[in-house]
């Protein structure tokens, strides 16, 4: 499972107010936190109304997470000019976050992440909205990866994001979701597929319990990507117990390496 930490996001307003601040202790300790979790990789945003201060944002952030912090990054933005300044920063290869079929950003990002050695998550959205069903996430995904392989990217450099949507409002998604992924690892076994996976239990009480449920269903489907929060306790264990189930884990060795390490009964 590629673990991507979605904790330092300007979306989350003690991290907006981190980031206008400049407070690199509140940035480290968000950082190491989640590596300390398990992630992968760090997702970075510093979104903001003025595309010269989210560039900004972008380069003081990714300086700081990659100088205290050691995983690859995960650049994200809507905004070319903040991808381009995250992904030139960047040390180690890293993910750029997201892409879509919307005609503008298409336009508007395919050149980046062409001209960067880097993956890239693709999200099944268009100019027509969300994905309807599984058989439209599935199509979605195929132009994606056509448009981003026609760019030079390989097939095991994208991740395709379906779309995680809340199942409070919409309760057949998480099915519709979860056929999707099994069919586009069906027609593209070296794809990745990943995304948001915490907005399923939007508006919901517990919403840890739907997310952990989310996660087992999906990676029995054949996810291998999820934008979580890592230091929620037992997402970590979740997913070495979904990779068991799954088949993902051959012969168990991850699960057990991790109990003989003690970290099962931490997570328990």
């Amino acid at each position: 499972m590629i673990v991507i930490g979605e904790k330092i996001n300007a979306t989350r307003k003690a991290v907006a107010v981190a980031i206008k601040a400049r407070d690199e202790d509140y940035i480290i300790s968000t950082a190491t936190a989640q590596v300390e979790a398990g992630a992968d990789y760090l997702d970075v945003n510093g979104g903001d109304p003025t595309a010269e201060t989210e560039v900004a944002n972008m380069e003081w952030l990714v300086k700081l997470v990659q100088a205290n912090a050691d995983v690859p990054l995960c650049i994200d933005s809507a905004s070319p000019k903040a991808m381009a300044a995250g992904l030139a920063l960047a040390e180690e290869k890293p993910i750029a976050n997201s892409i879509s079929l919307e005609a503008e950003r298409l336009q508007a990002l395919l050149p980046v992440i062409a001209d960067h050695d880097c993956m890239v998550i693709a999200l099944c959205m268009s100019d027509e909205g969300t994905p309807a069903g599984a058989d439209d996430r599935v199509a979605r995904a195929a132009k994606l990866i056509e448009h981003l392989t026609g760019a030079g990217k390989r097939v095991d450099e994208i991740i395709i994001d379906p779309c995680f949507f809340p199942v409070s409002a919409e309760p057949a998604s998480a099915g519709h979701l979860c056929q999707a992924v099994a069919e586009i690892r069906r027609q593209f076994p070296e794809v990745h597929v990943g995304g948001g996976l915490s907005n399923v239990s939007y508006g919901l009480p517990q919403r840890r319990l739907i997310n952990l449920a989310m996660l087992a269903v999906a990676t029995c489907h054949g996810m291998d990507a999820a934008i979580i929060d890592p230091c929620t306790p037992g997402v970590a264990a979740m997913i070495l117990a979904a990779e068991v189930i799954s088949g993902a884990d051959e012969w168990c060795a991850n699960y057990v390496a991790a109990h003989r390490e003690g970290k099962l009964i931490a997570e328990s």
